[in-house]
Protein backbone atom coordinates (compact mmCIF):
# COMPACT_ATOMS: atom_id res chain seq x y z
CA UNK A 1 0.00 0.00 0.00
CA UNK A 2 1.33 3.54 -0.54
CA UNK A 3 0.05 5.69 2.07
CA UNK A 4 1.78 9.05 2.46
CA UNK A 5 5.28 11.21 0.99
CA UNK A 6 6.19 13.97 2.73
CA UNK A 7 8.86 16.78 1.96
CA UNK A 8 8.58 16.71 -2.05
CA UNK A 9 10.21 20.14 -3.15
CA UNK A 10 8.14 22.43 -5.13
CA UNK A 11 9.00 22.34 -8.72
CA UNK A 12 11.50 24.78 -10.32
CA UNK A 13 8.38 27.55 -11.17
CA UNK A 14 7.66 27.51 -7.18
CA UNK A 15 4.61 25.56 -7.78
CA UNK A 16 3.78 22.58 -6.22
CA UNK A 17 3.72 19.34 -8.15
CA UNK A 18 1.14 16.80 -8.76
CA UNK A 19 2.55 13.92 -7.98
CA UNK A 20 2.25 10.40 -8.76
CA UNK A 21 3.71 7.00 -7.71
CA UNK A 22 5.08 4.38 -10.06
CA UNK A 23 6.26 0.54 -9.04
CA UNK A 24 8.22 -1.77 -10.79
CA UNK A 25 8.58 -5.31 -9.28
CA UNK A 26 12.32 -5.19 -10.54
CA UNK A 27 14.26 -7.25 -11.99
CA UNK A 28 11.00 -6.66 -14.83
CA UNK A 29 13.07 -6.69 -18.50
CA UNK A 30 9.74 -6.53 -20.33
CA UNK A 31 7.95 -4.07 -18.01
CA UNK A 32 4.86 -5.64 -16.89
CA UNK A 33 4.89 -5.18 -13.57
CA UNK A 34 3.88 -1.42 -13.52
CA UNK A 35 1.59 -0.35 -11.23
CA UNK A 36 0.80 3.28 -10.78
CA UNK A 37 -1.32 5.54 -8.68
CA UNK A 38 -3.25 8.44 -9.11
CA UNK A 39 -1.70 11.84 -9.22
CA UNK A 40 -2.56 14.12 -6.15
CA UNK A 41 -3.28 17.57 -6.92
CA UNK A 42 -0.39 20.13 -5.82
CA UNK A 43 0.67 18.88 -2.86
CA UNK A 44 4.33 18.93 -1.45
CA UNK A 45 2.53 16.17 0.95
CA UNK A 46 0.30 13.31 -0.86
CA UNK A 47 -1.92 11.59 0.68
CA UNK A 48 -2.74 8.34 -1.51
CA UNK A 49 -3.51 5.52 0.31
CA UNK A 50 -4.02 3.17 -2.62
CA UNK A 51 -3.60 -0.73 -2.57
CA UNK A 52 -1.03 -1.73 -5.13
CA UNK A 53 -1.04 -5.38 -6.05
CA UNK A 54 1.01 -7.94 -7.38
CA UNK A 55 -0.57 -11.47 -7.33
CA UNK A 56 0.96 -15.02 -7.70
CA UNK A 57 4.45 -14.76 -6.99
CA UNK A 58 6.07 -17.41 -5.96
CA UNK A 59 7.54 -17.48 -2.89
CA UNK A 60 10.56 -18.23 -3.23
CA UNK A 61 11.25 -14.96 -6.25
CA UNK A 62 10.67 -12.74 -3.06
CA UNK A 63 14.18 -13.19 -1.80
CA UNK A 64 15.33 -12.04 -5.71
CA UNK A 65 13.42 -8.81 -5.99
CA UNK A 66 13.22 -5.44 -5.56
CA UNK A 67 10.93 -2.73 -5.91
CA UNK A 68 11.89 0.63 -7.60
CA UNK A 69 9.82 3.32 -6.88
CA UNK A 70 9.42 6.44 -8.03
CA UNK A 71 7.70 9.29 -7.56
CA UNK A 72 6.48 11.64 -10.70
CA UNK A 73 5.14 14.82 -11.29
CA UNK A 74 2.85 16.06 -14.20
CA UNK A 75 4.68 18.76 -16.02
CA UNK A 76 4.15 20.80 -19.12
CA UNK A 77 3.06 18.73 -22.28
CA UNK A 78 2.34 15.53 -20.75
CA UNK A 79 6.52 15.60 -19.65
CA UNK A 80 6.44 14.12 -16.15
CA UNK A 81 9.73 14.77 -13.68
CA UNK A 82 11.30 12.71 -11.57
CA UNK A 83 10.72 13.87 -7.96
CA UNK A 84 12.29 11.30 -6.04
CA UNK A 85 12.69 7.24 -6.17
CA UNK A 86 14.05 4.64 -4.10
CA UNK A 87 14.78 0.71 -4.25
CA UNK A 88 12.80 -1.53 -1.54
CA UNK A 89 14.75 -5.35 -1.46
CA UNK A 90 12.12 -7.85 -0.61
CA UNK A 91 14.61 -9.93 1.07
CA UNK A 92 12.91 -11.40 4.27
CA UNK A 93 9.48 -10.11 3.40
CA UNK A 94 7.15 -12.28 4.61
CA UNK A 95 4.06 -12.88 2.03
CA UNK A 96 0.47 -11.91 3.70
CA UNK A 97 2.55 -9.89 6.33
CA UNK A 98 1.76 -6.47 7.37
CA UNK A 99 5.10 -3.91 6.56
CA UNK A 100 4.92 -0.25 7.28
CA UNK A 101 7.42 2.03 6.99
CA UNK A 102 8.87 5.12 5.77
CA UNK A 103 11.53 5.04 2.74
CA UNK A 104 13.87 8.01 2.13
CA UNK A 105 14.11 9.01 -1.63
CA UNK A 106 17.26 9.83 -3.48
CA UNK A 107 17.57 11.87 -7.01
CA UNK A 108 16.67 10.37 -9.89
CA UNK A 109 19.90 9.10 -10.28
CA UNK A 110 20.67 8.09 -6.97
CA UNK A 111 22.18 4.62 -7.41
CA UNK A 112 21.14 1.21 -5.46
Amino acid sequence: MVMHIRGLQPLQDGSDPDPYVKLYLLPDPMKTSKRKTRAARRTCNPTYNQMLVYERLPRGDLDQRVIHLRVLGDGPFWESSVLGEAFIPLRGLVPGGHWVDWHPLGGADSAH
